[in-house]
């Protein structure tokens, strides 16, 4: 299996951004979805957050389930909840049974998300690993700078319901292509039991371990900045900078480039044996200054949208570079627990990402920024806080 390539490493990094894709793929029909169904725009946006609450619940599940059966059986079990329940999306009568479908959605992409990782942690050690996250974020990356553009091109050809037929056929695909090609990787000799007592003594030390649990915290406190943006970008460059739906795809694009340009520069980075504690360092400090420049250009009026666009991509970019490096030492120190250390962080990236987009939508006035500088800011702020004090002398040097 490690010797599989460039093609195993576009399967982990296409089964990682199908998470993304589900988001924001789906931001441009929110409207739509309003319009027809006469609900109320929290309603229609609904859509959108109820998928992160699934997504971010179900790993807690999933963790001890892939390391009890295995990584293949449980990714090919929440591919086809996806495909099912992006169907059900697709046909929906009503916005409720579109909400309840998207909590379902949310769930099989859950169950998903925290295997690539696990299954990398499974196979590669050291400077190897961190070379594979890395190309795996590259690939992944690509998902949040397509999303939005791919949805509006299928808006323009049909109605918000091709979205989600759409997302259903990608999940189908990847499901094949994982049946055929991926040989499970979770040694039968470290596979745990279910028993109540074991599962929670698997959480307890995930939890407890302090460089699980504290860059757990950290990727959340980063994400909520991230997601904070992600949440309320359509209002603020929409009605805020007058900008039409296909604008507001490019800009999006633009910023969510970042997100590549961050993932390649830690591959070149690890390639050149940087230390993580140095990549972790820089990539912190700029995170904080880059929330710090949004919030302070937005407490001197209606900013330039240069002020939002250039500190934004830098935030994104940064991000790029922390999670390959925060996953490896999350998960590295728990090779038997790597599905629950998996789940773990990732519960915590998108718990921390829902309160921090919904933090943001509930601070937005008068089309500014100020929303998505106070999160980031705080985030940002935060995260470098906590990975001072409390976890950088167990980073490699």
């Amino acid at each position: 299996m490690k010797g599989q390539g460039i093609g195993f490493t576009a399967l982990l990094g296409g089964l990682s951004a199908l998470p993304a894709l589900a988001t924001d793929m789906a931001l441009p029909s929110v409207g739509l979805v309003q319009a027809e169904f006469g609900s109320s725009a929290a309603e229609a946006a609904s859509a959108i957050s109820v998928f992160l609450a699934g997504f971010a619940t179900a790993p807690l599940a999933v963790g001890p389930l892939a390391d009890r059966f295995g990584r293949k059986p449980v990714m090919l079990g929440g591919l086809a909840l996806f495909a099912l329940a992006g169907i059900a999306c697709a046909l929906a009568p009503s916005i409720a049974v579109l909400i309840v479908a998207r909590v379902v959605q949310g769930a099989g992409a859950g169950a998903v998300a925290i295997l690539p990782r696990a299954i990398v942690r499974d196979l590669f050690e050291g400077r190897e690993a961190r070379l594979q996250l890395a190309a795996v974020s590259v690939v992944f990356s690509v998902a949040p700078l397509i999303g939005p553009t791919i949805g509006a091109g299928l808006l323009a050809m049909g109605p918000w319901r091709l979205i989600y037929a759409t997302l259903a056929a990608v999940a189908l695909a990847l499901g094949a292509i994982t049946l055929v090609t991926l040989r499970e990787s979770h040694d039968t000799e470290l596979r745990r039991s279910l028993r109540p007592a074991s599962i929670a003594a698997g959480y307890r030390r995930a939890l407890t371990n302090r460089m699980c649990g504290g860059f757990s915290l950290v990727v959340g406190l980063v994400f909520a900045g991230l997601f904070a943006y992600v949440n309320v970008s359509p209002l603020l460059f929409i009605q805020g900078y007058g900008a039409s739906q296909a604008a507001f795809g490019g800009l999006f694009a633009m910023t969510a480039s970042g997100v590549i340009a961050g993932s390649l520069l830690n591959t070149w980075l690890v390639r050149r044996h940087t230390s993580p504690r140095r990549v972790l360092d820089g990539a912190l400090a700029a995170i904080a200054l880059a929330g710090l420049t949004v919030l302070v250009a937005s407490l001197f009026g209606h900013p330039s949208l240069v002020f939002v666009i250039a500190p934004v991509m830098i935030y994104i970019s940064a991000f790029g570079l922390i999670m390959p490096n925060a996953v490896h030492e999350a998960i590295h120190p728990l090779p038997d627990i790597a599905g629950v250390a998996s789940a773990v962080l990732v519960s915590a990236q998108m718990l921390f990402g829902a309160v921090g987009g919904s933090l943001a939508a509930s601070l937005y006035r008068d089309a500014s920024p100020l929303a998505i500088g106070v999160v980031m800011s705080a985030g940002g702020i935060s995260a470098a806080a906590v990975y001072v004090v409390w976890l950088r002398r167990g980073v490699e040097a």
